[in-house]
């Protein structure tokens, strides 16, 4: 019996393959690049689902779609932390939780950043 992946972790990786790409690739390229052993259409529709939802843009080449990030992987997280913690109701106490949750050396990083701005 073939192991399933966890939910969502297939558009992880494929976001993933994206962000790494220099240039826009097609829905093929993908398929073999991430997930051989799936359906092309399996990856196709999280492709589309993703260019819905505004993550990704596309171009015609050929027959084809090329598909490629519009924001970096940096940018994507930090834009997904910010909707987290807007939504928030004690925002005090989320950040505190997520500094609390921070290694030693992140810990670090993040004061270093935050003198950078002063």
């Amino acid at each position: 019996m073939r192991e399933r992946r966890p939910m969502g972790a297939l558009t992880e990786d494929i976001m993933a393959f994206l962000w790494a790409m220099d240039s826009p690739v097609t829905a093929s390229e993908v398929h073999q690049a991430v997930a051989p052993e799936l359906a092309y259409t399996t990856v196709m529709t999280i492709l589309v689902r993703q260019w819905q939802k505004n993550e990704l843009s596309r171009s015609k080449v050929g027959r084809a779609y090329a598909y490629q990030t519009v924001r970096s992987e940096a940018e994507d997280r930090a834009g997904k932390m910010q909707v987290t913690l807007d939504a928030a109701a004690d925002r005090a106490g989320v950040l505190s939780s997520f500094v609390d949750s921070l290694t030693v050396r992140d810990a670090k990083m993040l004061r270093k950043l935050l003198n950078e701005d002063n």
